[in-house]
């Protein structure tokens, strides 16, 4: 098979290499131009076309494509560069790899530095053994996807919005809790303004008391017309912030609240349908106050994909040829940029990547001898839809 001499070359020290020096790279949200210059270099050694797409100020997306000599489908490998901030209870420095056993530990090693690691390496198995590919094979690192997705957005302004399938490196497994997601959640953050009308705190009745009209919203949220799908069941939401009277004290009924609700959004589900349920409950409670229901981002466009798409099928086989089983598919309530890609970009996704444990907790770790499957996968997948 044309993929046996690629795995043979997969070079194991390599990913375990690049791992700790890109966890040793502080990349929280924001700061994650080092890291890119790394990235930079390293795919740039392998030969790649390699240029960096400014996002905003400092912040740049690594574009890196290997182009061959027959036409054919671009398959683009992806992983966020960006990491969560550090948080209380490390018990070791979040960047300083730290190998215990089968795990190593460090900020972003598993979401999803141990990805990227991956994906490079495949990449490199792949040009080393000259493999007659078709097509473009590309890897995109992106900012920004622990905040607002700009890094994912600013890419669908590239060529690689033209992309017939992206696999992104994100830790699910294809197995258990780890099942890969065959679709995903929605998001719209609602922005509600309350206005009311001020009076001495003495005298509330002569007022309108914006904080106590925003609670009513508040408490009647279970209200809301949340859709039901067949596959995800049915979104939520969950009050997020809260704002309002006064700033220096004074006995004041209070004119102004703002108040800020996420939403997960199923499939069928839209900004403006999200609105207008909001709306909707707010005729209901014939409220004094003037309410304004707005939104502000993050968005994400919810989506789901049929398991016949070719990208969905090679992913099956080349699991199956690894690990001699078939993967297990979900449809997820979170977010990722495969929201971006998939949700308003149209191009198919597929979301692999190794194990690991606590993602946006102390002590985030990643499993090590998942490294070496995931990389197979990869070049199974890559060698199958450049064929």
């Amino acid at each position: 098979m044309m993929s046996d001499r690629a795995i043979g070359l997969i070079d194991e020290q390599h990913c375990h290499k690049m791992l700790r020096e890109m966890v040793s790279i502080p990349s929280v949200v924001n700061e994650e131009r080092a890291l890119a210059d790394y990235l930079k270099g390293k795919l740039e050694d392998l030969g790649l076309e390699t240029s960096l797409q400014t996002v905003e100020g400092d912040r740049v997306n690594v574009i890196a494509v290997r182009r061959f000599p027959d036409d054919g489908p671009t398959l683009m490998f992806n992983g966020h560069m960006d990491t969560v901030p550090v948080c209380e209870g490390w018990t070791t420095d979040p960047f300083e790899p730290v190998v215990r056993g089968n795990r190593l530990y460090g900020l972003g090693s598993m979401d999803m530095k141990a990805g990227i690691a991956c994906a490079v390496t495949a990449l490199k198995a792949l040009v080393d053994s000259d493999a007659p590919l078709r097509g473009a094979l590309v890897f995109t690192g992106v900012v920004d996807e622990e905040a607002y997705s700009k890094g994912a957005k600013a890419l669908l302004r590239t060529e690689m919005a033209k992309a017939d399938a992206v696999v992104l490196g994100e830790p699910w497994s294809g197995i258990g809790p780890g099942a890969t997601p065959l679709g995903i959640t929605g998001k719209v953050l609602y922005d509600i303004d309350v206005r009311g009308r001020s009076a001495h705190g003495f005298s509330p009745q002569l007022g309108v008391n914006a904080i106590e009209e925003a609670a009513k919203i508040v408490v009647n949220l279970d209200k809301l017309d949340l859709r039901n799908h067949p596959r995800f069941g049915q979104g939520n939401y969950c009050t997020l912030k809260i704002e309002g009277g006064y700033k220096v004290y004074s006995v004041v009924v209070p004119d102004r609240c703002r108040f800020e609700v996420n939403r997960l959004l199923v499939p069928g589900e839209s900004v403006s349908s999200a609105v207008e349920d909001m709306r909707k409950l707010v005729r209901s409670l014939n409220l004094k106050a003037e309410v304004q229901v707005g939104t502000k981002p993050p968005f994400y466009e919810s989506f789901e994909m049929s398991r016949e798409l070719p990208i969905i099928r090679i992913f099956s086989e080349s699991f199956r040829e690894v690990h001699g089983r078939e993967p297990e598919f979900q449809y997820s309530s979170s977010i990722t940029d495969g929201n971006v890609f998939t949700g308003e970009g149209g191009i198919p996704s597929v979301h692999i990547g190794p194990e690991g444990e606590a993602p946006h907790q102390p002590n985030e770790c990643v499993h090590l001898d998942s490294l070496l499957p995931t990389m197979k996968i990869y070049v199974e997948m890559a060698s199958k839809f450049l064929a």
